[in-house]
């Protein structure tokens, strides 16, 4: 139930700074997805906790898997990894 208010509140905290860099523009997509960052290892020890004890995982088993795609998004955004094809 901790982990889950945890991930559930670090989610929240994703959403608010998303909106947060829409409206204002202020900091980097690097800095609003470090929620992300720190839901997936928290994800990833609940998946082992709960497989272990026979629970059911749904949001964890999403958080855990998607961080590569969670850090080339961020990347992405922040044109830190710039697309050299050309696509329209």
């Amino acid at each position: 139930m901790l982990i889950a208010v945890g991930i559930h509140l670090l989610l929240l905290m994703f959403e608010v700074l998303v909106c947060d860099r829409i409206e204002r523009g202020s900091h980097f997509w690097l800095l609003v997805f470090m929620p992300l960052f720190f839901v997936s290892p928290v994800s990833v020890a609940a998946c082992v906790w709960g497989f272990r004890h026979d629970r059911s995982l749904e949001l964890e088993i999403l958080c855990s898997v998607n961080i590569l795609q969670f850090i080339f998004i961020a990347l992405r955004l922040d044109t830190i990894i710039k697309c050299c094809c050309n696509w329209p």
